[in-house]
């Protein structure tokens, strides 16, 4: 029996370790957090010279000018980590909840409702909800809440009834 000796070839050592790899990684990283707080903190003393530049104008349309242009170098503040996952605060303007009357209440093949409203919207309920909703007496019109919920989730109440139905606007 012939046997052959394999040669393995020495791999070749590279300069580049891991470790080395990760030194490096980590000043690279330290070194930008540095620089941009550096750079933060920088902006922020040279708007406030600005500033303290423009209260000494005694003409009141050029001081507002200065300040004008001042205020635009913080127009952009970056954005703080406390408030990192919070939703942002309700704005002054914005409708948390409407009312209206149902003119067509219809049902899915899997039993879940369709609200035509008499403001032309078109609102279903949630596949997850299993709440029944039953159709008005005769000659009695269905009056209903739809408000905002957690999440950015829709709640629609029927006057007169316990309880909420979950739902989302088709339409």
């Amino acid at each position: 029996m012939l046997r052959r000796s394999v040669r393995h070839k020495q791999k070749r050592k590279t300069t580049l370790t891991i470790q080395f790899v990760r030194r490096i990684s980590v000043l690279a990283c330290i070194s930008l957090v540095l620089v941009a707080g550096s750079a933060h903190a920088d902006r922020a003393a040279d708007a406030l010279s600005e500033f303290a530049r423009c209260a000494g104008i005694a003409q009141p349309s050029e001081r507002l000018t200065c300040f004008d242009t001042a205020a635009q170098g913080l127009a952009n503040p970056p954005a703080l980590a406390e408030g990192f996952g919070k939703p942002p605060p309700p704005r002054a303007d914005k409708i948390i909840q409407i009312s209206a009357t149902v003119l067509e209440l219809a049902k899915t093949a899997r039993g879940r409702a369709i609200f035509v409203l008499d403001n032309g919207q078109t609102w279903r309920q949630l596949d997850a909800d299993d709440t029944d909703v039953r159709e008005p007496p005769a000659g009695k019109s269905m009056k209903v809440t739809i408000a905002t919920g957690i999440f950015n989730s829709y709640n629609l109440t029927i006057e007169g009834r316990n309880g909420l139905i979950k739902v989302r606007r088709l339409k």
